[in-house]
């Protein structure tokens, strides 16, 4: 977990507030974890990093960091009111704060790790830094919670859209990820069963090169999706769509939209954006 722009507001804090600010944070934040039984493993200035399923087994994890991702979401959005009126230990208002979680399951490895002098009971693998990538991703897709494909696999009562096919930095591979937006109650609801199937039909017709019809699916997922902050999202979809449509076969690498793709042109089958920025766990940034 990570707050968007925390810098500017730091600068405007002196050292004493500063501290205060950041436990004012941290505690609704941490009891979210806690509550679904996640273990934290160490903050870092304004970020968390947390993981479940030890050192107590948690054959529901995936579902239980799912459910701390959107209570953390629940949590900020209530500090932000309080913050709006002018948090008591700073004694101003302060502007609503947003955050990014990434959230991935696999094999890790768990124990004391550090020196003799000083270690922590911590957890490292590879799954560990698709995590932290894909809360870098939050960002770029304008969502607060990103999945995964091992962890979107595991749960199947919550209300999830797939974001898109992308190479995270160290990976040769593309992962699909997922953004996160409820539990059952709005998975369930007729409104985002529709979202779902409009939504599908856009990145088939993006990734099938069908532009218009992208764009198309793009105004009614607009529509359908006008409660759960998803505007930037779409933005990005009908810029890469407007952009294939205007010069299907004239795009390089030289341009600063398309030349993103892996082979820098419009025929990628793919539709691969480069992301820019032993046990089974799961792990949450």
């Amino acid at each position: 977990m990570d707050v968007r722009g925390f810098t500017p507001i730091s600068e405007k804090l002196s050292a004493t507030e500063l501290v205060d600010f950041i436990n004012t944070l941290m505690q609704p934040l941490s009891e979210a974890i806690q509550n679904e039984l996640g273990t934290i493993d160490k903050y870092i200035g304004d970020s968390i990093m947390a993981f479940w399923n030890a050192p107590l087994d948690d054959p529901e994890h995936p579902r239980h960091a799912c459910e701390a991702a959107l209570s953390m979401v629940q949590a900020l959005e209530q500090l932000n009111v309080q913050l709006a009126r002018g948090d008591e230990t700073i004694g101003r208002p302060l502007a609503p704060l947003a955050i990014g979680i990434g959230i991935n399951t696999g094999m890790c490895c768990v124990g004391n790790m550090g020196s003799d002098q000083r270690f922590d009971y911590s957890v490292i693998s590879d799954e560990v830094n698709v995590a932290s990538r894909l809360e870098g991703q939050s960002a770029t897709y304008g969502v607060s919670i990103v999945l995964g494909e091992s962890t979107r696999a595991r749960i199947d009562t919550f209300a999830c859209l797939e974001l898109d096919r992308i190479r995270v930095k160290g990976k040769t591979h593309p992962v699909r990820i997922h953004a996160l937006l409820g539990g059952e109650a709005l998975a369930s609801s007729a409104r985002f069963r529709e979202l779902v199937q409009e939504h599908d039909a856009l990145l088939a017709a993006y990734r099938g090169q069908h532009w218009e019809d992208a764009l198309a699916s793009i105004a009614s997922c607009r529509r359908l999706a006008e409660d759960l902050g998803l505007g930037t999202l779409y933005r990005l979809y009908e810029t890469r769509a407007t952009a294939f449509r205007i010069a299907p076969t004239e795009i390089g690498r030289e341009h600063p939209i398309l030349g993103m793709l892996q082979d820098g042109s419009p025929e990628a089958v793919d539709r691969l954006w480069r992301a820019r920025q032993a046990r089974e766990r799961i792990v949450i940034f």
